[in-house]
């Protein structure tokens, strides 16, 4: 079984999956993450690109038939027309936007009707994948969360596998942990690449834990945590040589070396880095790069303290530098760069110091973290040649990666920061500099939190004061809404059930004809239907689900399901979604004159969603401006949800409502 944390869609459909899940998992530690953070993103819209234009070059033929064939007089239907809407998911993808958006939405609105759960999953997941690609982020985790609630559906049905649930909830756990991943919310992403290792070693797959692990120790090592990463990197290292991998235990042991050298641990990084050279070295034709970079670091382990040895370690930076090519990433040239500029710095080569230390920076414009210490070198360089000037320019540069830095990560910024000065006090001349600009750094970030802070806590004052008034004019609004559904339903119940009952008495006592009687009972039969389901005492008693269920097999169009746990049904919410359906419910009978309408209620602890889909004419193109839909929109709002209007070419209207229980804890109150 291949990888499937990092683009499971690659994984279950391009030849090439394996391969695409080792590149799209596996990138250099720390010092490259800014940039490597732009190439996932990047390689995600390439591989979504060329892979799916060889597709379609390969299958036009198939994609055209596949549309005539839906739009056809005799098209296909139920499960034959899902699978025709994932060709076409599947060939849009990352190539027509639009179409690949209408498809994926047709599938997920015919996937209700047949109850579909694994349409429905799939359909989701694109929808996430293609608001990732666009950098939507909100959105995307919105689509594959919906997704899990699916997932977690299908967990009793007996039509899926538990392999089959598995291998798609641990997709999306990765689709997720990816999502936080590039939003650098690492901890979030830790933890769901974390909640798809159990499902990994339930099922042994032992390449997707290996690169799982790998990557989890990556970014460990991001945020400073050595330990976890080792423990990560280790765990890597055992799965991958159980699955007989060879590839992911050498870039584990890489990242590794990288560790050990960095806490000085020449017997750790000696025994670590014999076995990631002996795969590199057997693999230099493909593994190129991380061939050049072994090297480097082998050119590292000799120039460490108690084991220096110049000129092994001027052997290694020059193979390395021979491997330089125009193809390879400027991370991996600034890494051989950097590790030549110190190789020359011990041999006290200022001048040749100088010029590889230029090339192992980003231009200013592009300098990011990961230079800091590539200019911390070309400062010491320049103080060597007494040029003070540039010395104190590049202190510079290096104070302002680090200003910048802390100000998007300002916690984790002063950690990294503590642990740069630390190491630099060894050097004399650089620490005499830096001394009073220490100071300023330090007081210019304390001043900027300070800020920041005030910003904040202003921020959230004055949204606070402006979503409680606007809540409030809200609750005021329904509440007396709510009010006038019960007095009506009184007086319709009591004042004119009353006048009614006595009408018919009087046609009955007078000999009327047997008609008006039969009309008059429909009348008084009508008019309790009406009272009680204005706002029935079921929903007060027994709950949302009952309330609904009881309204529903009274209407003879309308068909009731229930997914999910009652318990996680939020109490304060009930009578806002009973008003809804009600609502939509009477829309659907009364203007859309549909013959069939489906009514569906999913709660579980975290979200609660209502579907009404129809048969009926459908809404007119653009925003639906009827006082019925914006009142349901109004108390969507009010419980922090979101409603989705999708109606077909074909007619018919789905409307779909998602609420996070979670939010607007005081409604109600």
């Amino acid at each position: 079984m291949l990888a499937k944390v990092y683009n499971s869609y690659y994984l279950h459909n391009s030849p090439n999956g394996g391969i695409f899940a080792v590149l799209f998992g596996c990138y250099p530690t720390n010092m490259y993450l800014c940039i490597m953070k732009k190439m996932i993103i990047l390689l995600l819209g390439v591989m979504a690109t060329s892979w799916t234009h060889a597709y379609i070059d390969h299958r036009k033929t198939k994609e055209d038939s596949v549309e005539a064939l839906i739009h056809s007089k005799n098209p296909p239907k139920g499960e034959a027309l899902i699978r025709c809407y994932m060709e076409l998911i599947r060939g849009y993808l990352g190539k027509d936007a639009q179409k690949h958006d209408r498809y994926t939405r047709k599938t997920l609105a015919l996937s209700y009707q047949l109850n579909a759960l694994a349409a429905r999953q799939n359909a989701l997941y694109h929808l996430g994948l293609q608001y990732y690609g666009q950098e939507k982020f909100r959105d995307a985790v919105y689509y594959f969360q919906w997704g899990l609630a699916v997932t977690d559906s299908m967990e009793n049905d007996k039509r899926y596998s538990e392999s089959e649930v598995d291998d798609m909830r641990s997709q999306l756990y990765g689709a997720i942990g990816n999502v936080y991943n590039m939003q650098d919310q690492l901890q979030l992403a830790i933890a769901y690449y974390q909640k798809a290792l159990p499902i990994f070693e339930k099922h042994r797959w032992l390449q997707s834990q290996t690169i799982l692990y790998h990557n989890i120790g990556e970014l460990y090592v991001t945020m400073g945590n050595t330990q976890e990463a080792k423990r990560n990197y280790l765990k890597a290292i055992e799965k991958g040589e159980e699955s007989k991998d060879s590839l992911m235990p050498a870039l584990a042991r890489k990242g590794l070396v990288m560790i050990y050298i960095h806490e000085n641990n020449y017997e750790q990084t000696r025994q670590t880095i014999e076995k990631a050279y002996a795969y590199f070295h057997s693999h230099q034709q493909e593994e190129q790069a991380g061939y050049a970079e072994i090297l480097a670091a082998m050119s590292s382990m000799s120039l460490m303290e108690g084991h220096q040895d110049i000129s092994k370690a001027k052997t290694y930076i020059s193979e390395a530098l021979t491997l330089l090519n125009d193809e390879m990433m400027f991370e991996t040239k600034s890494a051989i760069y950097a590790t030549a500029c110190e190789v020359a710095m011990a041999e006290k080569q200022w001048h040749k110091a100088l010029d590889y230390g230029l090339r192992s920076v980003h231009d200013d414009s592009l300098a990011t973290f990961s230079d800091k210490e590539c200019l911390m070198h070309l400062a010491e360089i320049y103080m060597e040649l007494g040029d003070k000037q540039k010395a104190t320019e590049y202190i510079n540069k290096v104070y302002g990666i680090m200003n910048r830095y802390a100000t998007d990560h300002y916690q984790s910024g002063l950690s990294q920061m503590e642990v740069l000065y630390e190491t630099e006090k060894k050097q004399d001349a650089i620490t005499q500099l830096t001394k009073e600009k220490q100071y300023y750094l330090y007081g210019g970030i304390l001043v900027a939190i300070l800020l920041l802070l005030l910003a904040l806590l202003f921020f959230l004052y004055w949204r606070s004061i402006r979503l409680r008034k606007r809540h409030a004019l809200l609750e005021a609004k329904l509440e007396g809404e709510t009010t006038e559904r019960v007095r009506i339903a009184r007086d319709l119940h009591d004042r004119l059930g009353g006048l009614l009952t006595a009408l018919r008495l009087k046609i009955a006592e007078d000999n009327g004809k047997k008609d008006a009687v039969l009309l008059t009972d429909d009348a008084i039969r009508e008019m309790r239907n009406v009272a009680h389901h204005l706002l029935p005492e079921a929903l007060h008693r027994d709950g949302l689900r009952t309330a609904l269920r009881d309204y529903c097999q009274t209407m003879r169009k309308v068909s009731f399901s229930f997914i999910g746990d009652e318990q996680f049904l939020n109490k304060q919410y009930e009578e806002h979604l009973y008003c809804i359906v009600y609502e939509l419910v009477n829309n659907a009978v009364k203007s859309a004159h549909a013959e069939h309408i489906k009514v569906q209620l999913m709660a579980d602890e975290n979200l609660t969603t209502v579907n009404v889909s129809d048969d009926g004419k459908g809404l007119t193109q653009g925003d639906p401006k009827g006082a019925g839909l914006r009142n349901i929109k109004e108390r969507v709002e009010l419980m922090g949800g979101m409603m989705d209007i999708y109606t077909p070419n074909s007619g018919g209207t789905e409307i779909n409502i998602t609420i996070d229980n979670h939010k607007n804890p005081h409604l109600g109150d």
